[in-house]
């Protein structure tokens, strides 16, 4: 409700989801726009941009197109479709589909082979590699920058001499395993969270170069928006929140854009209560400014 309510999605819209997922937001937003307007969805992940594919083509209430890329690579969808701009973009930062299938290496309790990239056939490491291949001191870097772990030196040298006698295979066997240094090292205080929660985002982040997409799709927005076009971004960590916020502020400053949300809107305590991961959302969105005259 509150995408729509920030968005403002309208009767012959352009509309582009960057993370279309399994078209939950397309869905509603396609509602909006009726068959005068267009709705573009993109997706790193094959397999869930398959769903989509799939709803759409049973529900979708207005002309739709897909496309398998990275975010970052939006600013070429405007080439491609022959347009000016969206008149609304938006980007979900969450991973929920990922979670729900085991065989993806992404859960806790998965006994699949740890691997984590959104796009199984992109080259570069898995998560098995960077646990089972990086050095002890980098990989405790990663868990420091990418999960704000508080005991990534602890964790990584655990990691390291576990490996040394087997490979760490499954995500079941790094979430044991961290959360044995862990207990150790708090003392029995009670976990909010998993305790592997931290690692786990900062090896799917690593894998998956998430924030360097992030600084990409921020740099080229302002771009992708016709004049009072609107964006909106739902982040889920301080990693993810702050470079929207920071960037945002600047290209406000520049006259690109105005930021339109004070304060990240919230979820409602009945939406936490329907759906737990979207307990940590942060909803910012912004309108491009309008073209300046001459």
């Amino acid at each position: 409700a509150e995408v729509l309510e920030v968005l403002k999605p309208g009767r012959g819209d352009r509309v582009l989801d960057l993370t279309v997922g399994t078209a939950g937001h397309a869905l509603a937003i396609g509602e909006r726009l009726g068959q005068e307007g267009l709705l573009v969805g993109m997706d790193a992940d094959p397999q869930v941009l398959s769903v989509a594919r799939e709803r759409l083509s049973r529900a979708a209430p207005c002309p739709f197109e897909l496309f398998h890329a990275r975010f970052s690579r939006a600013d070429d969808l405007l080439g491609e479709l022959v347009l000016e701009g969206f008149d609304a973009v938006l980007a979900d930062l969450g991973v929920g589909p990922q979670f729900d299938d085991p065989s993806r290496g992404f859960a806790f309790e998965s006994r699949a082979r740890l691997d984590m990239r959104y796009d199984p056939s992109r080259q570069g490491p898995t998560a098995w590699d960077v646990v089972n291949r990086t050095p002890e001191r980098e990989l405790a870097d990663i868990f420091h920058r990418f999960g704000e772990e508080r005991y990534s030196r602890q964790i990584a040298a655990a990691i390291c001499r576990e490996r040394s006698r087997k490979p760490i295979e499954t995500p079941a066997e790094l979430a044991a395993l961290v959360k044995r240094v862990v207990a150790r090292r708090s003392r029995g205080r009670t976990w909010r969270i998993h305790p592997a929660t931290r690692v786990a985002m900062a090896l799917r982040i690593y894998v998956n170069e998430e924030l360097d997409e992030l600084r990409r799709l921020l740099d080229i927005l302002p771009s992708l928006l016709v004049p009072g076009g609107r964006a909106a971004v739902l982040t889920y960590n301080s990693l993810e929140a702050r470079p929207v916020k920071l960037c945002w502020r600047r290209q406000e400053r520049e006259g690109l854009l105005e930021v339109l949300t004070g304060r990240p809107l919230r979820p409602t305590p009945e939406e936490i209560e329907r759906n737990p991961r979207a307990r940590s959302a942060q909803l910012r969105a912004c309108v491009r400014a309008q073209e300046r005259q001459a």
